[in-house]
Order: structure tokens, then sequence, then C-alpha cells
């Protein structure tokens, strides 16, 4: 009976764990989740190119000012240099779907996937939206920032500079 009592303890202590956000410097989640057509979206795909990842949720309105931002960004950088990745987090599919078909007519150099049960955001420890990270060149995170506001587009488009040039 113990045996059994101490298995449930154990179990809902690791799914009530987040794991810590990944550090400056880290290799990060190679797995950002699928496209609505199912291919998988890997970091690897894009080694040589610095990756945006926003973590975004439709009812979370800084999301929503930042990823016209990033689309924005995406564009004059072009897809040769650099590719933002919009990932779900946390919102049933029937709604992502319905999300993305209105985003995604306005927002078209964005690649977004979804990650409904959250195991994507919690590799990356998203604790609040949106959560931003850029990843540069090798793979390795090169910067992390939670929120966004007007002051958020100096700091994404500074580090970008830094990381595009590299």
């Amino acid at each position: 009976m113990w045996k059994a009592i101490l298995g449930c303890v154990v179990l809902a202590v690791m799914f009530n764990l987040q794991a810590a956000a990944p550090d400056i410097g880290e290799i990060p989640e190679n797995h950002l989740g699928a496209t609505l057509d199912g291919k998988d979206v890997l970091l690897e795909n894009y080694q040589g190119k610095v990756v945006v990842i926003s973590f975004w949720a439709s009812w979370c309105a800084p999301c929503l000012k930042e990823l016209p931002v990033l689309n924005s960004i995406q564009q004059d950088v072009g897809q040769d240099l650099m590719q933002v990745i919009a990932v779900n987090h946390k919102e049933d599919r029937k709604r992502y779907r319905r999300l993305h078909k209105v985003m995604s007519e306005s927002l078209t150099s964005l690649v977004f996937t979804h990650d409904q049960r959250g195991r994507i955001g919690d590799a990356y420890g998203v604790e609040a939206l949106p959560t931003l990270y850029v990843i540069d060149k090798t793979g390795k995170v090169a910067y992390h920032k939670v929120g966004f506001g007007e002051s958020s587009i100096d700091s994404i488009v500074d580090i970008l500079n830094v990381e595009l040039v590299k």
C-alpha cells in the first residue's frame, strides 16, 4: 500500500514541477511543436539562422501586440537569416485552429505551432506570457524576456542586431 501511495506522490511531484528556463548559452529543447499540417518544427532545422521563439495565447493582450512586431521584424530581416516561431501555449486545439486561420492571414512570416498541454512551455520554463527567446545561429539561448511593452521592441532589435552579424 505504501508503495502505491509513494508512487502517486512521486508522479504528482513530477507533473507539478516546471523545468527551469534554459540559461543564456545553453541549448534549449529542440522540439517546438508541429504546424497545422503536422510537420514537426525543430530548432535543429534552423541551424545557421537566428530563431525567435514567442510563447503566446489569445487571451494575452501583450502577446497580441508582440506578434505583429515580430512579424514586421521577420519581414525586414528575411527568412535566410532569421525565423520567428510563435508557439501557442495551452489553448485547446479547436480554438487554436480558429486563431491560426485568422492570424496566419496577416502574420504571414511567422511559423505557428501549438503546445496544447504546455509540455514545450514547461521545457522552456514558461510561467507567464508572452515569453520570448532568441536562439543564436549555433542553437544556444542568446536572450530571454518575459512580458512585452514599448521598451521591449528596442531590446529585441538590439539583441537581434548583435546576433545577426555574428
